[in-house]
């Protein structure tokens, strides 16, 4: 029996390497005649039936592409196109993922451990640990457990622990890494209900709904959880002055509600009016309870995000409920910590192995942008969908 196992192991650990080298060593035909280094990507990618993930600037200095492959391997291919660049690459789940190769030799440390709550000791299932200050971090999966890696540079920064409904803990990146197994405590956050003083004011303030609160609903647009996006641009036409309260999200009971997302609030880019830069300070990510029917909203009241007077985009982001590291783009955000399960049957419930449905109201919207493999932000050409976000604003006026 032991022998059968130690083989089934030896099996189970070289199947992605074997399904990576099939991927490479997929024929292929392709003839590119002066075509941009994008465009270029993209046509060896569909030639070989694959996905293609990369940042856009990293073939922003590419030369157009010249060349011609008549049945010959990916593998070869590639690195026919790559060679005069400092871009490497991989096949990961059936995606050709491209980076910049690495010029130096940069020191690593892997922080390991797991979030847990103080009262219970119960782990905190997608808790996020961040940098302070910076756009990268990491969610922990559903047993609290996270995998963090830090450069050397990035021993001197902060972290921060934190989760819907817990306080923040933030601790200094050197005292964590010198522990072999890490355990953050997070106590449960207790709203503290301010007193009430009427007086005669200047400024008065009311709550107010803006997005797509349509009634009807027309279908439903799958998420996946490998990070993909979807936002609604929300206009601030009559230039409100006030903040944030919450956002909502109308989930389709036909996809998965209590999968995990993350909840997106971007400015308006000034060129395209395309979903911008981050206006949370923090990674939120959030799993809605396995009840939920319809409108499921999150509190943002704690952190003040003023109204841009251009709008702003509400949107969410799959994350990828068990062992796969997924790098969205340039942001720096690692989505679940890769973990080797204790034991075969150490993996998550079905159930949540597939991501939301949100719900959409008609196709004849022109607010709706969605986020490609290659790191950027599109509309529909044809038959854009209205989706379904809202958000509530709390206004102040005389």
């Amino acid at each position: 029996m032991k022998t059968i196992a130690f083989i089934l192991y030896l099996c189970i650990g070289i199947l992605p390497i074997a399904a990576q080298h099939t991927a490479l060593e997929k024929r292929i035909s392709v003839a590119l005649n002066a075509v941009p280094m994008e465009e270029s990507i993209e046509r060896i990618a569909e030639a070989a039936n694959i996905h293609v993930s990369y940042s856009s600037d990293l073939l922003s200095g590419c030369t157009s592409v010249t060349l011609h492959a008549q049945n010959e391997l990916l593998l070869t291919v590639l690195n026919q196109l790559l060679a005069p660049y400092k871009i490497s690459y991989t096949i990961h789940s059936g995606q050709l993922i491209l980076f910049p190769k690495r010029t130096m030799v940069v020191k690593e440390y892997t922080l390991k451990g797991n979030i847990y709550e103080e009262a219970t000791q119960e782990p905190i299932a997608y808790a996020t640990l961040q940098i302070k200050g910076k756009s990268k971090g990491v969610v922990a999966d559903h047993k609290g457990f996270f995998e963090l890696n830090l450069t050397e540079m990035e021993l001197a920064d902060s972290l921060t622990a934190s989760c819907v409904g817990y306080e923040r803990r933030t601790f200094l990146a050197k005292s964590l890494v010198s522990n072999s197994g890490t355990t953050i405590g997070l106590k449960e956050k207790l709203v503290n209900i301010e007193a009430v003083t009427v007086t005669e004011a200047k400024l008065r303030k009311k709550n107010k709904s803006i997005g797509n609160r349509n009634w009807l609903t027309a279908g439903s647009i799958y998420l996946d959880t490998h990070g993909q996006q979807i936002a609604l641009y929300i206009e601030n036409d009559k230039q409100v002055n006030g903040y944030i309260r919450k956002v909502s999200y109308h989930l389709s009971d036909k996809g998965n509600v209590e999968a995990p997302f993350r909840v997106r609030v971007l400015t308006a880019d000034s060129l395209n009016q395309s979903p911008g830069k981050d206006l949370l300070p923090e990674i939120l990510v959030v799993q809605p309870p396995q009840d939920t029917d319809g409108w499921y909203d999150v509190d943002l009241s704690e952190y003040r995000i003023r109204i841009p007077s251009t709008g702003f985009f509400v949107g969410m982001q799959g994350v990828f409920p068990n062992d796969y590291s997924f790098y969205a783009g340039d942001a720096g955000f690692i989505e679940i910590g890769k973990r080797q399960p204790e034991n075969k049957d150490d993996f998550m419930p079905k159930s949540i192995h597939y991501g939301q449905r949100v719900s959409y109201s008609d196709k004849k919207g022109r607010n709706t942008w969605h986020y490609s493999l290659s790191h950027q932000w599109f509309q529909m050409e044809r038959h854009n969908y209205n989706v379904k976000i809202s958000a509530e604003i709390e206004i102040y006026s005389k």
